[in-house]
């Protein structure tokens, strides 16, 4: 004998390898080649024991059997082993194989084996060890098993069993896998209800409505009587043009006219629907379940229609749901709308049919269904025909828009103030009877102190003084503040009380909120008002004329140091001596000292001094119409406003502040003319040298306010603040300064003749746009362009760039001399 076996490429495998349904070891996919020729059983255990894993256990009369099995390529292990046990069954051998044994036998004493039973749940149809034996339970549902009994027991071989139980009307068959695959075909085909026997079937729909089924069931399949036939739309044939008509198609889905008068499997097959005189249906509606009693023919073609057909997901071109996100307006709103729009389907009870729409007009009523979903902001619209849809589409899309209607209109302002703006708005559109009061306009000078210092101790309370006056300004009353609203007319216009003006500071914006037809005007208007304000440029030179004549000649003697007037031209000496001489009396005295001390100082001053004009300041302020401009140029001088002597005998002494020197306010208002009309205060102050009262400076101090009219580009002079001044002071020495000619080495003459004016030469220019703005700026840029480049600095402004006017340019105070 010659035995050759084939191994794959797969490796040797082990104890530990995992297992398939049957228990046997698997194969991993490891193929092999049968080669047994006439072999002996006993040379062929070795193949099984290594393939399945399991124990074999031969009997010892079939070891020396013989079998032979070939093939000529490789084949799975796990098929190769199951036409091993096809082969041992053709030499007599039953195989019986459990979960971890594999018996060999006689196939005649099979018997005696303990054999695997499957059950009547199990099926053999998909199982492939063909060779193995086993008992199968069959249970009949329809036909009797005597009778398929007698059918199968000329198909039972001789080492099969066949066992007929008539009480539970099963089938028992023994035999291999082979042979129960054969008689279970059999007993499938012929385990067939009768025709003429009625069964009962249960249909748990998914997706249908299990009355509306039960009522299409009723109207397709019931049989009635043939005088209740004779009535007319009630034959079976009426019934089924009636289902598969609008309605029909309406449940169907679009499908009925394809699928009508046939049993639901489509136009192709010429089966006619069967009717049944016995056919009883019901419908549970708690579990949405019909149950149908009727011949088994008719259960299928219910079967299949109902579970092709009817018992399906809506398609989307029978009944077309749409979501609708709306984003600014309300979907309960837009639900009543479009309901009375279109109305709302209505079915009639019992039948499914649907009745005409309770609301709505046109052909498109009855045909949606509407549905709000508040809390989302979505409207669910459910259509017949997907195309009316776009219907839906249209009218949603008109509404759904944002409310601009209802919101306020932001207009940016370039050049007004918003808070003015909408005061004076707000007032003129205010109804009768309402508060409409606006800030009066600024006029003249502010009434703070002119020579108050910012450094003073009650600058702060001044300041919040002013700015309590500024908060509060007078008022300007309007007489439709008392006036009652017209009931018999329409009023002065049809703005009036309409309209709500805020401003936004930080945007320098106003929100106007109006009806949308007069919404465009009225942002006209406030583009009307924001125009550019006008601008002054006022240019002053303030001049000081001093007309002097000064002389001063001789010697002056003293003993204390001496300080001209005028230290011009002038010399002064000063000679001191200190004697002491002891017991110069020693005589009259123990002891005595003397001492003499002398001293003398001698100003030789020889001076004559004649003085033109003085010019202090040139200020340039730009300032815009109607509003106050103030320039300064001078110190903060300390007073002593209070002196106590403290309990350590200190003196503590209290100071405020003063501004001394030039101050130049001005209010400028331009006319229509381009006249400016002026308001100016001059004033000069300045602490008189070595003059002191009550230990505290005296001021010198000169002012002038006056108001005037000026074209643009005209000068106007300020001036009448005279003061005249004349002195004569002579000096001498006692009998020394009346000796002729040696009397004038003892006398000094001091000859003063002064005559100070104050003028103010004042030029306002009025600019219109930015281009005269940078024009007046230009001279100013050149000069500093020469200081950069005296300095080495780095270049200037580009030219074409504006510049921001400069609050003040004060000039440095010039100095004119005549002899």
């Amino acid at each position: 004998a010659l035995l050759l076996l084939l191994a794959g490429s797969g490796a040797a495998l082990g104890a530990d390898d995992a297992t398939d349904a049957l228990g046997r070891r698997a194969t991993n996919g490891t193929t092999t080649t049968l080669a047994f020729k006439n072999v002996t059983v006993e040379q062929v255990v070795p193949f099984i024991v290594e393939t399945t894993g399991k124990v074999v256990l031969p009997q010892a009369e079939v070891l020396t059997r013989r079998v032979t099995i070939l093939n000529d390529r490789p084949i799975p292990q796990a098929q190769a082993l199951d036409l091993v046990f096809l082969a041992l069954q053709q030499a007599g051998i039953a195989v019986v194989e459990t979960r971890d044994l594999i018996t060999l036998r006689d196939i005649s004493e099979v018997d005696r084996q303990s054999v695997p039973v499957l059950g009547a749940e199990e099926s053999t149809l998909e199982r492939t060890d063909l060779g193995t034996m086993v008992e199968k339970v069959f249970a009949l549902r329809h036909a009797s098993a005597k009778n398929l009994g007698d059918i199968l027991k000329d198909a039972v071989p001789d080492y099969g069993k066949l066992f007929v139980d008539e009480q539970s009307n099963q089938v028992v068959v023994r035999g291999n896998i082979s042979l129960l695959q054969r008689v279970e075909r059999i007993v499938v085909s012929l385990d067939r209800p009768s025709t003429a026997s009625l069964t009962t079937a249960t249909f748990r729909l998914r997706f249908a409505d299990a009355t509306q089924i039960a009522q299409n069931i009723r109207d397709l399949y019931e049989q009635q009587s043939s005088a209740r036939n004779q009535g007319a739309g009630t034959s079976p044939a009426d019934r089924i043009q009636r289902f598969f008509g609008p309605q029909g198609a309406q449940q169907e889905g679009g499908r009925g006219n394809q699928r009508g008068g046939t049993t639901g499997r489509g136009t192709d097959e010429a089966t006619p629907v069967g009717a049944s005189q016995n056919l009883r249906v019901t419908a549970n509606t708690q579990q949405n379940s019909v149950t149908v009693l009727a011949e088994e023919p008719v259960i299928a073609q219910i079967r299949r229609q109902v579970e092709e057909v009817w018992d399906r997901p809506l398609p989307e071109e029978a009944v077309v749901p749409k979501i609708y996100d709306l984003k600014n307006t309300d979907p309960i709103k837009v639900r009543d709308l479009l309901e009375g729009l279109f109305g709302t389907p209505s079915s009639s009870a019992g039948t499914g049919t649907t009745a005409s729409a309770s609301q709505g007009v046109g052909r498109l009523a009855g045909q949606f269904s509407f549905q709000a979903v508040p809390e989302a902001g979505r409207l669910v619209v459910i259509s017949k025909s997907p195309d009316n849809l776009f219907v839906i589409d249209q009218i949603i899309e008109g509404l759904d828009q944002p409310q601009t209607a209802g919101l306020p209109e932001i207009v940016e302002l370039k050049h007004a103030s918003s808070e003015e703006l909408a005061e004076q708005l707000n007032t003129l559109l205010a109804q009768e009877g309402t508060l409409a009061q606006i800030r009066r306009a600024e006029s003249g000078l502010s009434a703070d102190s002119s020579n108050a210092s910012p450094f003073a101790s009650d600058g702060d309370g001044d300041q919040a003084a002013q700015d309590d006056a500024e908060a509060s300004p007078e008022l300007i009353n309007f007489w439709w503040q008392r006036a009652r609203p017209p009931a018999d007319s329409r009023g002065a216009s049809n703005l009036v009380s309409r309209i709500r003006i805020v401003p936004v500071w930080r945007q320098n914006a106003v929100m106007v909120l109006s009806p949308p037809e007069y919404r465009q005007s009225v942002v006209d208007l406030i583009r009307r008002l924001d125009q550019p304000g006008r601008q002054v440029l006022i240019s002053a030179v303030v001049a000081e004329i001093s007309l002097e004549d000064a002389t001063a000649l001789g010697l002056r003697w003293s003993s204390q140091t001496l300080t001209p007037t005028n230290p011009d031209n002038a010399v002064s000496l000063g000679f001191e001596s200190l004697n002491t001489q002891n017991n110069w009396l020693s005589g009259l005295f123990d002891t005595s000292v003397l001492n003499v001390n002398a001293d003398l100082n001698v100003l030789l001053q020889a001076l004559s001094e004649k003085t033109a004009i003085n010019i202090l300041s040139e200020p340039r302020i730009f300032t815009a119409d109607n509003q106050e401009a103030e320039f300064f140029d001078g110190q903060d001088v300390p007073f002593v406003t209070d002196s106590q002597v403290n309990n350590n005998g200190n003196l503590v002494q209290s100071f405020d502040y003063r501004a001394v020197g030039i101050q130049l306010r001005v209010r400028p208002r331009i006319t229509v003319n381009r006249d400016v009309d002026l308001r100016v205060n001059l004033e000069l102050s300045s602490i008189q040298p070595e003059q002191t009262l009550f230990g505290g400076f005296i001021v010198d101090r000169r002012e002038t306010t006056t108001q005037l009219i000026v074209r643009n580009g005209q000068t106007v002079v300020i001036s009448g603040i005279l003061r005249s001044e004349d002195s004569d002071i002579k000096r001498k020495v006692p009998l020394l300064g009346d000796i002729p000619l040696i009397g004038l080495l003892f006398t000094s003459t001091d000859t003063v003749v002064r005559s100070t004016e104050l003028v103010a030469f004042i030029t306002p220019i009025v600019v219109d746009n930015p281009d005269e703005v940078r024009d007046l700026n230009q001279p100013f840029r050149q000069r500093l362009d020469e200081l950069r480049k005296e300095l080495g600095a780095s270049p200037t402004l580009d030219p074409g760039v504006d510049e921001p006017a400069a609050a003040s340019s004060p000039e440095p105070p010039a100095k004119a001399e005549t002899p």
